[in-house]
């Protein structure tokens, strides 16, 4: 019996580490953001209602590694070694007014004791009434902007396109009128 291969000889096998990377990543939980607003969003608050003019405040109420990040992973394939890490780059929220504000951090959650005043991190202010919105209501839109990246022990590496969760809030903006009398 001819073999073309000794039988003490491993075939060899060739690993794509980027093909490891996409594999990580797609095993990676990238969970949605939830939502913190000032004026509290209508889903926690029916009768919540901002002014045109007043500060909004956004930030995320769960920043975590499913959330935020870091986050990283690894794996050995054929004694190739590859290790993914991802992080949220920025949050893109979309305002529902046709404005986008692009927050780097988590932002400041809003107190009762800061008064009316912008968020030193990640705020918007509306120009118009949502009144003429569905629902009379913005939809803000906010998106994770993730970033991924790869390294082998092969001395590859590269980037990925990982997920962008996205969470929706609705919030409504009024406006106050002050009728002088003499």
């Amino acid at each position: 019996m001819w073999l073309a291969e000794g039988p003490w000889e491993q075939p060899v096998i060739v690993v794509d580490p980027e093909v490891v990377a996409q594999q990580i990543l797609d095993g990676m939980s990238f969970e949605a953001l939830e939502v913190g607003l000032a004026p509290r969003p209508l889903e926690t608050d029916p009768q919540s209602m901002g002014l045109v003019g007043a500060p909004v405040w956004m930030w995320v109420t769960n920043a975590g590694p499913t959330t935020w990040g870091p986050v990283q992973e690894a794996a050995t394939v054929g004694g190739v070694s590859v290790t993914v890490t991802a992080e949220v780059e920025n949050v893109t929220w979309d305002m529902g007014d046709g404005h986008t504000v692009t927050c780097a951090e988590p932002g400041d959650p809003y107190r009762p004791s800061l008064g009316v005043r912008p968020s030193p991190t990640c705020g918007h202010s509306y120009t118009q009434t949502s009144a003429g919105q569905p629902g009379t209501a913005y939809t803000v839109t906010a998106t994770a902007n993730w970033t991924a990246t790869w390294t082998a022990s092969t001395g590859a590496e590269g980037t990925l396109e990982p997920p962008e969760p996205t969470a929706v809030a609705r919030v409504r903006i009024g406006e106050r009128q002050v009728i002088e009398t003499s």
